[in-house]
């Protein structure tokens, strides 16, 4: 029984990773109660990140004149004007839903590390960050609801960028209790290669996300997010294939903490 309970625990431990990792919204055709009231205060580019990559907006463009420059008709050179493209407006779409949704992955990762906490501190380290993740990303979803226009845009970056953080430390606690679970001379290679792995996860998962950010008006670097975040899950899938060369001594150390336990 606990071998299928051990089992359980990496299934969803792994789920988790994945959910946090991966990103695939789908439409749900409703609406948030109130346009986006849009405001001068700051650019509207940074308005327009902040709303349509947390909240899946589209935007309108106005053209500006730039400077202008002229000179006599005798030196040969005619009269220079400059105009620019920038955002005017931002209007919400539809209400979005993560089909790979973050509180299912943080919710799945809680209850497998207060199952392995009994092996590692880490473990409880890695509950405490997920819950914390749990709570942001629901301010995250709710700010829409109750709040409108420059006070939305801030609050949604700040603690997006809280969230991100959330999401790399709850990542490097829960490798770091599988990596005490898994000591010794026979597991090295497995942790030294599982280590490096990590780096790439975590350093893909911040560069996806910015280049998700940025991409929102920038086709090229969108789908670079896109393709980062594609090798991030490719990475965590190669993670966890050599984790489980070490996979009996992660259960004969889960169950020797069970005993000990007992």
């Amino acid at each position: 029984m606990k071998k299928i309970s051990f089992k359980c625990t990496l299934l969803m431990l792994l789920l988790g990773v994945l959910c946090i990792v991966l990103d695939f919204n789908i439409g749900t055709g409703l609406h948030y109660p109130q346009k986006y009231e849009n405001t001068k205060a700051t650019i509207g580019e940074f308005q327009y990140y902040n709303i349509a990559t947390n909240y899946n907006a589209y935007c309108d463009y106005k053209m500006i004149e730039g400077g202008s420059s002229s000179q006599s008709a005798d030196s040969g050179q005619t009269n220079v004007s400059s105009a620019a493209k920038v955002i005017n407006n931002i209007y919400y779409k539809d209400l979005q839903v993560d089909l790979f949704n973050d509180f299912l992955g943080f919710l799945l990762i809680i209850i497998a590390c207060l199952s392995l906490k009994q092996c590692s501190r880490k473990f409880s380290f890695a509950s405490f960050t997920a819950l914390c993740g749990l709570i942001l990303h629901g301010l995250i979803v709710a700010f829409p609801f109750f709040l409108n226009g420059i006070v939305l845009c801030y609050f949604a970056f700040f603690i997006g960028m809280g969230f991100l953080a959330v999401c790399i430390l709850t990542l490097f606690f829960i490798v770091m209790g599988l990596f005490q679970m898994c000591p010794g001379v026979a597991c090295r290679d497995e942790r030294k290669w599982c280590r490096m792995i990590w780096y790439v996860i975590a350093a893909f998962q911040a560069l996806s996300t910015f280049s998700l950010w940025l991409g929102a008006d920038l086709p090229a670097l969108h789908n670079l997010g896109i393709t980062l975040e594609v090798i991030s899950v490719l990475m965590v899938l190669l993670f966890w294939k050599v984790l489980f060369r070490t996979y009996d001594y992660l259960e004969n150390t889960y169950k020797e903490a069970s005993l000990s336990n007992d």
